[in-house]
């Protein structure tokens, strides 16, 4: 992702003017047409992942609504010949992309109409982890912004947050001059997984921080 970032702003790309969509539509295009065709970021290429969805459509848990459309979702390849324990169209990467600014209060976008979803269900409840990501402007920080957002006594009960986001000791996961290190939270979740599978356990959230002044 941060690979991505630094590829629009050499191509020029006018991060600080782009609405939502045309900045998650730029990455799409960057990651799919460049990242995962040259393997340049280790660990990210064609043979270990699918084509990179925008806005793709999935079922919420209970299957109660079918149309929820995370902003991008990396789709790994499944080589095995075992039976796995997720099921396939769930195993990947969900992210939800929000912006943070000053237009955008992070408490009421980024936390009641994004990382919610994860919470509730509604993306990535097959899964154990997901990611977050911020376009940031106005000089908001995850430590001086999102976490007295998330602290608040009404949001920690909404989000069910068991941790909140802390500093990942993941390898290349540490601060660059155009993005914060990557942090990461945890938050429980009550619904029931289909088909008898009990209880969803709890998921870790990766919250991606990129600079877009």
């Amino acid at each position: 992702m941060l690979r991505a970032f630094e590829l629009l702003r050499e191509e020029q790309f006018n991060l600080a003017a782009a609405q939502e969509d045309q900045v998650t539509a730029a990455l799409r295009s960057t990651i799919e047409n460049n990242l995962r065709q040259s393997g340049e970021v280790p660990g990210f290429d064609k043979r270990k992942f699918e084509t990179v969805i925008r806005q793709g459509q999935w079922a919420n848990y209970d299957g109660k609504i079918l149309t929820k459309t995370p902003d991008l979702f990396f789709k790994l390849r499944d080589y095995e010949t075992e039976p796995r324990s997720v099921l396939s169209e769930h195993d990947g990467l969900f992210i939800e992309a929000k912006p943070v600014d000053a237009t955008h209060a992070i408490g009421r976008t980024y936390c009641d109409d994004g990382l919610i979803r994860f919470v509730r269900g509604d993306y990535a409840w097959a899964m154990q982890e997901a990611m977050m990501l911020a376009y940031v402007r106005n000089d908001r920080t995850i430590e001086r912004s999102l976490l007295p957002a998330m602290s608040a006594a009404p949001r920690m009960s909404t989000l069910q947050t068991q941790q909140l986001p802390a500093r990942t000791p993941m390898e290349r996961a540490g601060s660059t001059p155009a993005a914060e290190a990557v942090f990461m939270s945890r938050h429980e979740r009550t619904f029931q997984w289909p088909d008898s599978k009990g209880q969803a356990t709890p998921i870790d959230i990766f919250h991606v921080w990129c600079l877009c002044d």
